[in-house]
């Protein structure tokens, strides 16, 4: 190992370790063009040292480092993290979190920092039911009892659970990459990418453990493992429902008889895991907060400002909540064509139809609450 290998190494390192700490300490979520600029400037970084310097030893060294650096952080580029020791807490007082908005109970409740979790979660969550799944609101729970006057404690509990997910993902996807016999440089995209360990481990989006259940699943999927790979799917889905778009694209790969049994062991285990908060109140509670993302959200900024300026042009008003009535239609057909009429009998073509459907998911859904939800 020359030296100047050591010393270009070392100063790349150093780059990325400070761009890291600029949004752990400095950068606010107002301040845009610096927040891009650092983006861009930590991508070309990786980049340069994933294309030089990588080997799976480093990547994962890395990225373990550059996640501890936001050990200490308390979410300033997102606000879900008040919602998520809130629906925690109440849990504890033994209240549904899918029962009643914030602002229905916020005189009901007594419990360390109620008040602050109140107001800093944002009207848009204190006039809403939970959107989150059971399996979050266990997470959430879980945090909740270490919620005292400290608000640190219940972030700490959860950054935890999500370092643990990141390490599982990384030998998984490690295992998946040998099964297709691809360059161990994917393994970095992920791992290394500034938005996933930014907006996942960093401003604490739950999905970290979603993706985590999922990389599992398609493992066993690959390996033509229905039963596991249906089991570790409801528990994808049972911490956000994204991963329930991307079912249908193993018909093919895994032949009528598996499919059926995989998506047997998702309603199986999807029911379990859904049972403990199933009452009158829940359907519709959630199925309202599910059509607001796709009606009312204004999160995906550029796209809506778009649509929004069309429909005042020619209609005279905001359109949104039209076009959000037929954007899940709309989603629906494209998951159909490219699930079971695309080509979808090889693991490579499965996951390059997922990416597609995955990219009009986020082009259509009028949501995106911060820079990335995988």
């Amino acid at each position: 190992m020359n030296k100047n290998y050591i010393i270009s190494s070392s100063i790349t390192l150093l780059g990325i370790f400070f761009a890291f700490a600029l949004f752990s300490f400095e950068l606010k979520r107002y301040q845009t063009l610096p927040l891009i600029g650092t983006y861009v400037f930590l991508f070309i970084l990786i980049w340069i040292w994933v294309k030089k310097y990588s080997s799976i030893g480093n990547i994962f060294f890395l990225g373990i480092i550059c996640r501890l650096i936001f050990w200490n952080y308390i979410p300033n580029l997102s606000q879900d993290f008040y919602r998520f020791i809130w629906d925690g807490s109440i849990q504890l007082f033994g209240i549904n979190p899918y029962h009643y908005t914030p602002n229905e109970i916020i005189d009901l409740v007594g419990f360390p920092n109620s008040q602050l979790l109140f107001e800093k979660m944002g009207n848009l969550s204190r006039n809403n039911f939970s959107n989150y799944p059971p399996i979050s609101q266990c997470l959430f729970a879980l945090a909740a009892n270490f919620n005292s006057e400290n608000i640190f404690t219940p972030i700490l509990c959860i950054r935890s659970v999500y370092l643990v997910s990141e390490m599982i993902i990384f030998f998984v996807i490690k295992s998946l990459l040998e099964k297709l016999i691809l360059s161990k440089e994917y393994l970095a995209w992920y791992f290394l990418n500034p938005l996933v360990i930014i907006e996942g481990y960093g401003n604490l989006h739950g999905e970290c453990l979603m993706m985590c259940f999922t990389f599992i699943s398609w493992l066993y999927c690959i390996k033509r493992q229905p039963i596991l790979g249906g089991i570790f799917m409801a528990f994808a889905i049972g911490t956000k429902l994204l991963p329930l778009i991307l079912v249908p694209f193993f018909f093919q790969y895994l032949g009528l008889k598996n499919f059926i049994v995989y998506g047997v062991f998702i309603l199986i285990f999807g029911g379990i895991i859904f049972l403990p908060y199933w009452d009158e109140n829940f359907f519709p509670n959630y199925l309202q907060t599910i059509q607001l993302w796709f009606s009312t959200f204004e999160f995906n900024g550029s796209i809506y400002n778009i649509i929004r300026a069309i429909g005042y042009k020619l209609k005279g008003y905001n359109i949104i909540k039209d076009i959000g009535k037929i954007t899940p239609y709309l989603i629906s057909v494209f998951v159909f064509v490219f699930s079971f009429i695309k080509s979808n009998r090889e693991p490579k073509d499965i996951f390059k139809n997922m990416l597609f459907i995955l990219s009009i998911y986020f082009f259509c859904l009028n949501n995106s609450p911060s820079l990335v939800h995988y």
